[in-house]
């Protein structure tokens, strides 16, 4: 009996020595696992190295607490929790949060005061309707954070604008979003006195910036964004600018400007070019059923070939396309209208791995025009955006009319498939100009550049929000009002292409990082409500039941013996 006692203390306290070295050990050599698919709870290494650079304390107070709040909410205030309690592993006590009901004074003047303060700071509140016994009521709440750090604050809305999507959508972009809202505060708390400048050109009939205007707001929230002349002054384009971007001009370049944008790139600029090479417009098809398009010169193709790229005289029709409303009709005194593929209007779904365009959502574009990439030694290039399988190319001159609409996409008349609409160059480029004498200048020319990078994408619409003149108001990038359908790609794609080129790609993963939302499906909730109600209930009770009974009877067998 003394030897089986000692033996069962001598196991306890060996058991217990292993368990303290494993303790030991974990102390000195901490990990964690995410065993979720998409690393939900690991954050980027971007976020730990802004997360390491504070060196004073962010508090954090969070608007999302409250009674009656709905399961939504519920999950947008645990996903955010989560994600503070990782910022502050890394951070240590110098994050700081709270979660913060901004109306849990009764007294409806404070109230009042709280709402247009948090207003005043940034936050956007939303109306939500709660049931009670007095029945239902509306009442606004601030789903969002405002962030105080070395004196300064930072509004974070974690709920992001809906346009007119499903609220299930809606929440499981918010989350995804988390990561990529926080970290962008705090960067920008970091180096509010640090912004990068990037410079739209002018002076050759690009896009208005009332129709760039969503855009040139994204871009503010990291740069300094200004609007150059480019016509005849060589150093309009200086050291300091980290990017220049090029948005649909509709006039050729002369040689004065073609010579100021290409010793830019000769030092190591930076350039995103957005080009129409043929012009082609919805409004004119208003009073008839089609319209022209026509080859645009722009004077770049010289220069464009001698970087590596040739912006086609094409259109691109795309059986992956946007719908537009047609008149099909009449019904009884009105037109009756429906929304129809139109295969001017490509949408690109991204499929390469490049970090500019990986996790991308869908991108629209309108009257795009083709690529072809030019061998040139000492440039890479890589192929960012691509048409669909079924794809035509149509060369300019052309007739657009909306009969088009009538016809099916064979793939014996869309057969051109994956079509290159935007191109990646990097390296040392060759000056246009290397083997020209230069007249505009005394100075020297630059006849290799620095290495740098460049982007071609061939639409300008591709960054064109729409804009109401009658009530000044800006429609979102990416959204069609007429249909009601969110391109939320093309704005991460601009962004994501300046972030690339000025060296901030450490934004790019953050603000593509995907969640998996695994929802119920509802349907067979209610109908197989009541089977799996009974099976957990039934089934772990059965195993306890028999696991005793095995338990008691290899118990007597053993004691028996």
């Amino acid at each position: 009996m003394n030897s089986r006692r000692n033996k069962d203390l001598m196991q306890l306290a060996l058991g217990l020595v292993i368990l303290l070295g494993i303790n030991v050990l974990a102390t000195q050599h901490f990990k964690r696992f995410d065993l979720t698919a998409e690393k939900r709870f690991s954050l980027s290494d971007s976020t730990k190295a802004i997360l390491r650079r504070m060196d004073d304390v962010a508090l954090i107070s969070v608007y999302l607490e409250g009674k009656d709040f709905p399961v939504g909410f519920k999950r947008l205030q645990n996903a955010t929790r989560e994600l503070l309690d990782e910022f502050r592993f890394y951070a240590g006590n110098k994050i700081q949060y709270r979660f913060i009901d901004p109306f849990s004074n009764e007294d409806k003047k404070v109230q009042a005061d709280i709402y247009y303060e948090l207003v005043d700071k940034g936050l956007i509140p939303t109306d939500l309707t709660v049931k009670d016994e007095k029945g239902r009521s509306t009442r606004s709440i601030f789903p969002g954070a405002i962030i105080a750090y070395n004196g300064r604050e930072e509004a974070v809305q974690l709920l992001q604008s809906q346009f007119n999507q499903n609220p299930e959508f809606v929440l499981n972009q918010s989350i995804e979003r988390l990561e990529y809202e926080f970290s962008k505060a705090l960067y920008k708390l970091l180096n509010f006195e640090k912004k990068k400048t990037i410079a739209f050109s002018r002076g050759h009939g690009e896009t208005n910036e009332l129709y760039l205007a969503d855009w040139i707001v994204s871009l503010r929230e990291f740069y300094e964004v200004e609007g150059v002349e480019i016509k005849n002054n060589l150093d309009i384009i200086n050291q300091t600018t980290s990017c220049l971007i090029i948005v649909k001009p509709d006039s050729a370049f002369d040689d004065a400007s073609k010579f100021i944008i290409d010793q830019y790139i000769m030092r190591g600029g930076k350039v995103l070019w957005l080009l129409d090479q043929v012009f082609a417009s919805m409004d004119s098809m208003r009073n008839a059923n089609y319209t022209l398009g026509i080859p645009r010169d722009l004077n770049l193709y010289d220069q464009l070939f001698k970087y590596g790229v040739r912006v086609n005289p094409t259109l691109i029709q795309d059986a992956q396309c946007a719908p537009i409303p047609i008149n099909t009709g009449n019904f009884g005194n009105q037109d009756k209208q429906e929304f129809l593929p139109w295969y001017y209007y490509p949408v690109i779904i991204p499929d390469s791995k490049h970090p500019i365009v990986k996790n991308l959502n869908s991108i629209k574009l309108e009257f795009a025009n083709t690529l072809d990439t030019i061998s040139v030694p000492g440039v890479q290039k890589t192929i960012l955006l691509t048409t669909s399988q079924l794809t035509k190319v149509l060369y300019a001159p052309v007739r657009i009319a909306l009969n088009i609409v009538e016809q099916e996409p064979t793939p014996e008349r869309f057969n051109k498939p994956h079509q290159p609409v935007a191109v990646l160059l990097e390296g040392q480029f060759r000056s246009v100009f290397e083997n020209k004498i230069v007249e505009l200048s005394n100075r020297t020319v630059k006849k290799q550049s620095e290495p740098t990078k460049m982007i071609i994408v061939g639409d300008g619409d591709i960054a064109k929000n729409l804009f109401n003149p009658k009530t000044k108001s800006i429609i979102p990038l990416g959204l069609d009002p007429r249909t009601g359908i969110y391109y939320g790609g093309n704005k991460n794609f601009l962004l994501n292409c300046v972030n690339y080129l000025t060296g901030d790609s450490w934004f790019i993963p953050l603000r593509s990082k995907e969640y998996r939302i695994r929802l119920l499906d509802r349907n067979k909730v209610s109908e197989q409500k009541q089977q799996w109600k009974s099976i957990n209930t039934i089934v772990p009770v059965t195993w306890v039941v028999l696991f005793g009974l095995i338990y008691n009877y290899i118990r007597k067998r053993r004691f028996a013996s």
